[in-house]
């Protein structure tokens, strides 16, 4: 089929109507401020009025690069999406994996260039799990409202945790902050994207 001079193509309507270079230039600026700010910690007021919390680019730029992955997920053509002979879900599946995996490979390169590499593995978990808290968002409240149980998270996170450097004795509700050792917090980051992605894919279909 041609469309004015060029063939309709599938992955250029799927790009155009999810704003796709509008989702990236946002990851970009992220990653740009996580370049910038990269492993180093500053330093959170503590709501509770205890010491300050510290907590690093790669522990908090993800929450950011996360909600992205859920944003890009926004169809412009959500009518026509919802009537196309393939499932919606089969569509969104693959979307939200290159999405992701945008979010982590830009996560990389910033870190990398910040000279940070040892703070990978922190960002890595915490895009994993507040990208699931943003599907869980999403599913429950619409894709447009998924910035709203991530940013959620971080009140107790930021702003109500543990104030030592290293997180390593952050409770389970701080996994965001916790050592990149704890495995409950590695547990806690799967289990929120698992659901997450869940949610998302099982309400695809059902929503118009």
């Amino acid at each position: 089929m041609l469309t004015g001079d060029r063939a309709f193509s599938p992955l250029r309507s799927h790009l155009r109507s999810h704003h796709s270079a509008r989702s990236l230039a946002f990851m970009v600026v992220c990653t740009v401020a996580l370049t910038w700010w990269g492993g180093h910690a500053v330093l959170f007021p503590n709501v509770s009025g205890g010491k300050p919390i510290p907590a690093s680019g790669a522990a908090f730029m993800p929450l950011l690069l996360g909600i992205g992955v859920l944003i890009s997920a926004i169809d412009g053509m959500a009518d026509f999406s919802g009537a196309s002979a393939r499932p919606r879900s089969h569509v969104l599946a693959w979307h939200l994996a290159a999405a992701l995996g945008t979010a982590v490979f830009l996560s990389c390169v910033a870190l990398l260039l910040s000279g940070e590499p040892d703070a990978l593995p922190l960002a890595f978990r915490n895009t994993l799990g507040f990208t699931g808290l943003a599907g869980i968002s999403a599913a429950l409240l619409g894709f447009r409202l998924s910035w709203l149980l991530p940013l959620g998270q971080t009140i107790p996170a930021f702003l109500l945790g543990t104030p030592d450097l290293e997180g390593a004795h952050a409770q389970w509700w701080e996994w965001p902050r916790a050592g990149t050792g704890n495995g409950t917090s590695w547990a806690v980051a799967v289990g929120l994207l698992t659901l997450g992605m869940l949610l998302v894919l099982f309400s695809a279909d059902r929503r118009r």
